[in-house]
C-alpha cells in the first residue's frame, strides 16, 4: 500500500484549515462560505482550495446518503456556494479585502497574476513583491 499523497490529506481538511494558503483580504469571504457549509453538513471536506490565476478554486469534496446514494442536492448546493465566493474572490483584493481586478506583473523577478485594489497593486509593484 502506498503512502496517502497531499490530495488524500485534502479530504480531512475544512476551510479554516486552508487559509494560510490566500491572503487576507479572501479570508472573510472563504471565512463565510465554511459558515454556508457548515450549517448544511458540519462534516464537509474540502477537495482544493488554491489561488491560481488571480483567482480562487474551491473544490468540495461529494457526498453520500447513508445508503450509498450520491448526494445531489448537495453537490448542487455546495458548488453553487464555492463559485459564488469564486466569482467573489477575482472582484476583491487578496491583500485587504476591498474591491480590486485581476492584474498581471512580470519582470526580470518573476511574473505573477493577483486580484488587488489600486493602492496594493501600487505598493506591491513599488516592493518587486509576489505576494
Amino acid at each position: 500500500m502506498s503512502a496517502p499523497s497531499s490530495r488524500t490529506t485534502a479530504f480531512e481538511q475544512q476551510i479554516p484549515d486552508r487559509l494560510p494558503v490566500v491572503g487576507p483580504g479572501w479570508r472573510p469571504l472563504l471565512t463565510r462560505l465554511h459558515e454556508q457549509l457548515l450549517a448544511l453538513a458540519p462534516d464537509y471536506r474540502l477537495e482544493e482550495l488554491t489561488p491560481k490565476l488571480g483567482g480562487l478554486r474551491i473544490y468540495v469534496a461529494d457526498r453520500f446518503e447513508d445508503d450509498g446514494e450520491f448526494d445531489g442536492t448537495w453537490a448542487d448546493t455546495a458548488g453553487r456556494l464555492a463559485e459564488a465566493a469564486e466569482l467573489e474572490a477575482e472582484k476583491t483584493c487578496e491583500f485587504c479585502g476591498t474591491p480590486g481586478r485581476t492584474r498581471f506583473h512580470g519582470d526580470q523577478r518573476g511574473t505573477w497574476i493577483k486580484t488587488l485594489c489600486d493602492s496594493c497593486h501600487s505598493t506591491t509593484r513599488s516592493r518587486g513583491s509576489r505576494d
